[in-house]
């Protein structure tokens, strides 16, 4: 019987193999930092009264989601049926049962919020699911250009500096429309073009540049936030220029970060095991049933502490626990959902789509 655990146990593991460790580590090493900066962000008085601390703290933390767009920048996005489905039943799943537990708490059942809880791409409040959807549902396109140019190394540059001016002058300087703050797709779409770059151009760097960078980067947003405070000019502005996501700085940071990653080597099943469920953390502590509770148990627990490294431990604690608890559940998850996937994935969704195009063509043709 031991015999066959371990056997099981070792095939698991073997099937766990199949990707890099490092950007594995990474996934969950952001999905940690973005518990830590909503804690701070939504779970204190940050937003109407940011301190000093809390403003170097969240500088080191605010890079996390845009590592995530580099990642499917770097590794490329490939649009398929399967893909969007697996996203789709994802959510879904964490939006309809968190949202039946609401009713059940509260007694009171609404068949509006019942049926909108299934809309999770366009009725959410996961408002990075809603931007990666578009920038999923663009990436042929956006494939389609990088493949045109990835020859011409000075045109893919010429693209990115003028991605940089629309981000960085008109958007994080003059809060322009285009990227006011790097919640949107067009600064997903910015960040996947620097991820396809790196993956094709950028070798392997060493690390302590790679830290130096990381370090340099986080100094400057933390000096930006300080000197506001410490100026007494208004506090709203440490939130528009420290932690916008297309800062320069924290885009800076964030692409540090993840060549920082990269240059690591290594497998590990447990860690793959691990990162397959990341997203389930995102999903389960930003639904708003969970988020509300959340974040008042985290004001409360400010305001109880002693000094500011005591409240630090107990925000780190409680993450990990809260990112295991999440891992667990998405693993329980998958018993459910996986046959529902392959059920719908027995309709052959790419035929339909062909016959769609062709019959379009035929009929313009």
């Amino acid at each position: 019987m031991q015999e066959q655990f371990r056997g099981g146990r070792q095939k698991s593991c073997q099937n766990n193999l199949g990707r890099d460790s490092n950007i594995e580590l990474l996934r969950l090493v952001c999905m940690l930092f973005i518990l830590l900066h909503h804690f701070i962000v939504h779970g204190s008085e940050f937003v109407t009264a940011p301190s000093v601390w809390l403003t170097i703290m969240n500088s080191f933390l605010v890079i996390a989601v845009d590592c995530f767009v580099l990642i499917s920048g770097y590794f490329g996005i490939k649009a398929k049926w399967k893909g969007f489905i697996h996203l789709y039943v994802l959510c879904a799943f964490y939006s309809v049962f968190l949202t039946l537990f609401s009713f059940y708490e509260t007694g009171q059942f609404s068949i509006k919020e019942f049926l909108f809880s299934f809309l999770v791409f366009s009725n959410s409040k996961w408002w990075f699911i809603q931007c990666y959807v578009y920038l999923f549902i663009l990436s042929p396109i956006l494939n389609i250009v990088i493949d045109s140019i990835s020859k011409n190394r000075k045109v893919f540059i010429a693209l990115l500096l003028i991605g940089s001016i629309l981000t960085f002058y008109f958007g994080y300087l003059w809060k322009g429309s285009i990227n006011q703050d790097g919640y949107n797709v067009m600064n997903f779409i910015f960040l996947y073009f620097i991820g396809r770059f790196v993956a094709l151009y950028i070798g392997f760097i060493k690390i302590r540049f790679s830290i130096a960078l990381y370090l340099m980067n986080v100094a400057v947003i933390s000096l930006i936030g300080i000197s506001i405070l410490l100026m007494n000019i208004n506090v709203k502005w440490v939130s528009l220029l420290c932690f916008p996501y297309n800062s320069p700085f924290v885009i800076s940071a964030a692409i540090a970060f993840f060549l920082l990653f990269r240059s690591l080597t290594f497998k590990n099943c447990y860690v793959n095991w691990m990162a397959s469920s990341a997203l389930s953390i995102y999903l389960i502590h930003e639904h708003n049933y969970i988020s509300c509770k959340l974040y008042n148990y985290i004001n409360s627990l400010s305001n109880m502490a002693d000094s500011n490294y005591i409240l630090f431990i107990n925000l780190l604690f409680l993450a990990l626990i809260i990112m295991v608890a999440c891992i667990l559940i998405d693993k329980l998850r998958m018993f459910i959902t996986n046959p529902i996937e392959r059920l719908i994935l027995k309709i052959n969704w790419d035929g339909y789509t062909n016959k769609l195009v062709t019959k379009i063509d035929n009929w313009i043709g």
